[in-house]
C-alpha cells in the first residue's frame, strides 16, 4: 500500500502572497491544523501553522527557539498585563504576507512511497504530511492521521 492510498486529494490551501490574517481565518473555517502554501501553479512552497503566530506573540527576550522553550517547563504568568502586548502583536502580524513567515522546510513524501513511511514521518514530524508529485513538486494532497486510519479500518474490515 502506498501514500496515494491514503492521501486526502481536497485540500484547502493560500498562496504565498496572502497574510498571516487569510491563513488564520482559513484555519478557523475549515478547523483545519495546517495550510499548504502553494505558488500560482500548485508547487507546494511552505506551510503555515499556529506555531507560527504563536512564536511570535511571546514576549521579546523570550523566544521558543532561542531558548528551547518549546520542552521547557517555563511559566510565563508572571507577565503581568501581558494581554494587551499580544492583543498588540497580533493586530502587527495579521497583515505580514505568508511568504515572510511560512515554514519553507515542509516534510513531503510521494504517491509512491510506502504507507509504512507515511506512518513514520507522522509520527516523527506530526499531522499533516503534504504529498508532492516528486517531479514538479505539485501538491497532490495531505496525508493525516485520520486519512491512514480510515485506510488501516478498511484492510481490517476487507480481512475479516
Amino acid at each position: 500500500m502506498f501514500c496515494r492510498n491514503a492521501l486526502v486529494p481536497t485540500v484547502i490551501t493560500a498562496g504565498p502572497e496572502q497574510t498571516i490574517g487569510d491563513a488564520l481565518g482559513l484555519l478557523e473555517k475549515h478547523g483545519i491544523r495546517a495550510v499548504p502554501i502553494v505558488d500560482a501553479a500548485g508547487k507546494l512552497v511552505g506551510q503555515f501553522n499556529f506555531d507560527v503566530v504563536l512564536s511570535n506573540l511571546l514576549p521579546g527576550p523570550i523566544t521558543v527557539e532561542a531558548h528551547g522553550l518549546m520542552d521547557a517547563n517555563l511559566r510565563l504568568d508572571y507577565l503581568v498585563d501581558a494581554e494587551d502586548h499580544v492583543a498588540r502583536k497580533l493586530g502587527e502580524l495579521l497583515p505580514v504576507k505568508l511568504n515572510e513567515v511560512m515554514d519553507q522546510e515542509v516534510h513531503v513524501v510521494h504517491p509512491d512511497t510506502p504507507l509504512w513511511e507515511g506512518i513514520r514521518q507522522l509520527f516523527q514530524h506530526g499531522s499533516p504530511i503534504a504529498v508532492v508529485d516528486e517531479e514538479t513538486g505539485k501538491l497532490l494532497g495531505l496525508l493525516s492521521v485520520q486519512s491512514v486510519m480510515g485506510e488501516l479500518a478498511k484492510l481490517v474490515s476487507a480481512g475479516t
